[in-house]
């Protein structure tokens, strides 16, 4: 339905609700409104754009004032004019010089003001405590945006007006220094002041440039025909559309570059997964980029030292080594050779890695970072619904009733998830439930927070269970019609006794049980409407050995409330690099080919016809037990593609010693990291910033990703570097290279596509057209699937699996060893930091590695905020810098594992594996406190004689 008016006698149509700013932007008037967020309700605070309507006594404000059929709309007339200069002429005034800033000057000029009649307003207040962007009052209009962006866009209400009247000034809660608030410094707040007061360290104001800017409107619900997706801004700058290179989120950017340097980051209102959202790291973490230290050639080790070569000698020694290795028996292949794909690369560049181990080099050793993270999840999943995927969109965190999140500092590593879930708490009376040893953000709007003792989720969540059983909530139809295994699953659950779980977790039996009813019977909606319960867990219950039993224990939960499958519900894995869910969608894991289609399965034979080579039908080794193959001898050989195990890998020194019994390591990536300075050959790769192709996020969203720069040096990209090395092992081995003869990435996309039916209906011409789009997508008609699981699962019927808490960990506390050491991320580092490293203002928040403790045991300790500590244990020692804080428990000690001046968590870590999916155990180690310098004392080995 659409409504006819006319704006200064022209005649325009809008959308049925529209209002009538929005009619006039539409007729292409320039109308002040400088109070406005973009893509937000307005606030009808600044009162410029006053407009006059035919027939009514008074001036109304444009931006509040609903648009109707047959109003007759002046902008232009005396009285608006004449009303609305006066409002600037005030606005101007608010300035210290009178002369105003940005989009106010931009708008008083039209009006025929240069500087304001009113007497200026002193206001010196400046705030540049943190190290993305400064507050400077001088400037500031007092329109209430950046407000409006941190509580109700973000959710994080870390600023507001301060004071009164004419002594109003924007800042934090007490007057505090913006560095030392609850900011996250999202610049969510920055990317809507329309003066530059808010100005982000490249001096680059997003607001307040003189002509509206050109941009896409890019969504699966509308289309442009622009196939470059490369806009102009009024400061000369390029806007360019693209997907954000850090977490499984998969937020819209628009890179705003001055030739090559990014001087401003946008969110993109129509991206569904982050509607117009960004965190630190996606807004200010793109200088990585450009940094000096990018590698920007081959290097290959001659004499014990890397040094700069040619492209053809690296890839010809490459070739001849790899030639060497490569398993000629599909029947019995050999295991010499293996590799490790990127998340942090794109789909093509995936396929093409796992696609050359595979038909070239005759082993399914292929693997990526999801065995480090959510590999016991797909083993749960995979076991009992037959899909290793979130079932649910991001869409339905904002719908559901109550939200149960389970090990997962969501805030830190997925920021706007967290948003979107603050969103529904805070707009819709959602309950939240937060399972987490640790305190984490999240629990300032949880309803209950379950704080078990690392090692104890079984326990818990089986406890959780019973109530619901015993108490009768359990979706009976839904279990009948739609599951298998729950009588023998209810057997276990029967002999659970909540005070027993209550002595194990160390979480109170009251509060087991209203956790348990609030996910069984999620609050419904104000209008009384039945709501879901959504199953969002992270890596706080998979980096455990019993890490698959975690997955099942929550996996079950959910059948036995019928919590899948419906708008508002899922079972939500939130995946943790950009793209880790598409490099196994891609095909990257030793078990599967691309689409989850089973080595060895029904399918085999497709992959050997399309690739014609032969290959073998076992599956290949898991990244974590490639180690031990190292050490024995008969792993001699590796290709590790944008990943850096000298860090991310557990107890380091066992993972260096194994690295370093390789006859040949060739390393492609960025950067000279831990894992490259071993490396026989480093190869220089481009970053996100120079790719095309596709990322897909936690909730299936394939997306694109444009480049906005040229290639750094001599860098290529992945899939090409790759292919080539594939063409010339293949000339080694007097075979057709024809498979690997890509002209670009849609070539690569379209091919994966052809063969994986879960993407077929996709391609980058789509993507491009239609922004991301969620698989499976079967067909070009197919929208793309929101929901997963509504009528049936692809086992046939979701299984029970009965599970009971076996051993807390394989490492417990002792009076040696007396804390638990769990590690996990930083908002402001990412993964090991070999990215983030790069990027001076985010080492400026976070420059050395540190401990969280608890302020009692602290206090115990005699340990100091800020003091350096040593933290040992049965495997190595770190400093650390200490954090006392109150969101540790007892007992609990937290480390990030990001590597900062050769500190790294994982010198620590155990190890040991959850077996079934080979994932080792980060989240429960045992660790001492020692004053820096002191021996770590080892057990003595008991006598043989």
């Amino acid at each position: 339905m659409t409504i006819n008016l006319q704006v200064n006698g022209a005649p325009v149509e809008v959308p049925d609700g529209a209002t009538i700013l929005d009619a006039v932007l539409a007729s292409n008037v320039d109308l002040p409104h400088l109070c406005k967020p973009e893509s937000r309700s307005p606030l009808g605070a600044c009162r410029t754009c006053l407009i006059e309507i035919d027939g009514s006594p008074r001036l109304v404000a444009a931006c509040h004032t609903p648009a109707s059929d047959s109003q007759s709309i002046m902008t232009d007339s005396a009285k608006s004019q004449r009303i609305r200069t006066g409002v600037l002429d005030l606005t101007l005034g608010m300035s210290s010089d009178g002369k105003g800033k940005g989009l106010t000057v931009i708008h008083a000029r039209k009006h025929l003001l240069t500087q304001s009649t009113f007497s200026p307003m002193p206001r010196i207040s400046e705030d540049d405590t943190n190290p993305f962007f400064s507050l400077t009052m001088a400037d500031c209009i007092l329109c209430g945006r950046c407000i409006d962006a941190c509580q109700k866009t973000q959710h994080i209400g870390a600023i507001g007006i301060n004071g009164r009247g004419q002594n109003g000034v924007i800042g934090s809660a007490f007057e505090s220094d913006w560095e030392d608030s609850t900011c996250t410094s999202c610049g969510q707040c920055v990317s809507q002041c329309p003066t530059g007061a808010l100005l982000p360290v490249t001096n680059h104001p997003p607001r307040a440039n003189a002509v509206t800017m050109a941009l896409p409107i890019i969504s699966s619900t509308s289309e442009t025909t622009d196939e470059k997706k490369q806009y102009q801004t009024a400061v000369g700058t390029t806007v360019t559309e693209t997907t954000c290179p850090y977490c499984g989120v998969g937020c819209g950017l628009r890179v705003h570059t001055d030739k090559e340097n990014v001087v401003w980051v946008d969110g993109v209102p129509e991206n569904d997964s982050s509607l117009g959202m960004t965190c630190v790291k996606g807004r200010f973490g793109l200088d990585y980029i450009n940094s000096k230290e990018r590698l920007t050639q081959p290097l290959v080790r001659k004499n014990g030292k890397l040094e700069p070569t040619s492209w053809d000698e690296a890839l010809n020694l490459v070739a001849d080594k790899f030639a060497g290795v490569v398993s000629v028996n599909a029947k019995s292949p050999t295991q010499k050779f293996g590799g490790i794909a990127s998340a942090k690369a794109t789909n093509e560049d995936g396929y093409v890695m796992q696609k050359f181990v595979r038909s070239v080099m005759g082993t399914n050793s292929i693997d990526h970072c999801s065995r480090l993270c959510h590999a016991p999840s797909v083993v749960a999943l995979m076991e009992q619904i037959g899909s290793g995927a979130t079932s649910n969109s991001y869409e339905d965190y904002e719908k559901a009733g109550t939200l149960l999140v389970v090990g997962s500092d969501t805030g830190r590593n997925h920021p706007v998830v967290a948003s979107r879930i603050r969103r529904n708490i805070e707009n819709n009376n959602a309950a939240l439930i937060v399972v987490n040893p640790i305190r984490i953000e999240l629990c300032d709007v949880a309803e209950i927070h379950l704080q078990p003792r690392p090692g104890t989720d079984v326990t818990l969540f089986n406890a959780m269970a019973k109530v619901i059983i015993d108490e009768g909530l359990e979706n009976q139809d839904f279990i009948n019609n739609r599951t298998e295994g729950f009588t023998e699953w209810r057997e276990v659950i029967d002999k659970i006794h909540l005070p027993e779980a209550e002595t194990i977790t160390g979480v109170p039996a009251v509060d087991i049980s209203k956790a348990a009813r609030l996910y069984a019977q999620p609050r419904p909606s104000s209008d009384g409407t039945d709501r879901g319960s959504c199953l969002i867990w992270g890596m706080g219950v998979t980096q455990h050995t019993n890490g698959s039993d975690n997955a099942r224990s929550l996996i079950n939960l959910a059948l036995s409330s019928g919590q899948v499958g419906k708008s508002g519900n899922g079972i939500s894995p939130l995946r943790g690099q950009n793209n880790v869910q598409g490099c196994s969608d891609s095909g990257c894991l030793p078990n599967i080919f691309p689409g989850y289609e089973s080595v060895g399965g029904e399918t085999h034979g497709k992959w050997e016809t399309a690739w014609e080579a032969e290959i073998p039908q076992n599956p290949g080794l898991q990244s974590t037990l490639m180690i031990d193959k190292m050490l024995s001898g008969e792993l001699t050989t590796m290709y590790i593609v944008g990943e850096n195990p000298l860090v991310s890998d557990p107890y380091l020194i066992h993972a260096r010693e194994a690295f370093n019994r390789l006859d040949f390591l060739v390393v492609q990536d960025l950067f000279m990291h831990e894992t490259a300075e071993i490396a026989d050959v480093v190869l220089p790769a481009t970053s996100f910033a120079e790719k095309s192709g596709t990322f897909t996020n936690s909730e299936r969203r394939v997306q694109l990703i444009r480049p906005f720069m040229e290639n750094v040096g001599e860098s290529r990209n992945d899939w090409e570097i790759t292919a080539d090395i594939a063409r010339r092992v293949l000339e080694r081995l007097e075979r057709p290279v024809h498979q690997f003869t890509y002209a670009e990435s849609s070539e690569i996309f379209d091919e994966m596509a052809g063969l994986t039916p879960i993407i077929s209906g996709l391609s980058h011409s789509r993507l491009n057209k239609e922004g991301g789009i969620q698989w499976p997508c079967s067909d070009d008609n197919h929208p793309g699937t929101k929901i997963l699981f509504d009528k049936d699962f692809p086992r046939g019927r979701g299984l029970f699996m009965p599970v009971v808490q076996a051993a807390l960990a394989a490492e417990l506390p002792s009076r040696r060893y007396p804390f638990t050491l769990i590690t996990g991320r930083s908002l402001y580092h990412w993964h090991t930091g070999a990215i983030t490293r790069e990027v001076a203002n985010l080492m400026k928040k976070v420059p050395v590695v540190t401990v969280d403790i608890n302020s009692a045991d602290a206090n115990e300790m005699n340990i100091r905020d800020g003091q350096d500590i040593q933290i040992s244990s049965r495997r190595g020692e770190i400093i650390a810098r200490v954090h006392v804080v109150d969101r540790m428990q007892r007992g609990d000690l937290f480390v990030p594992f990001v590597a900062l001046e050769g500190v790294a968590a994982n010198i620590l870590t155990n190890d040991a594996l959850d077996l079934p999916s080979g994932i080792p155990e980060y989240k429960a180690c045992a660790v001492r406190l020692d004053v820096p310098g002191s021996t770590r004392k080892t057990r003595k080995k008991r006598s043989t004689n």
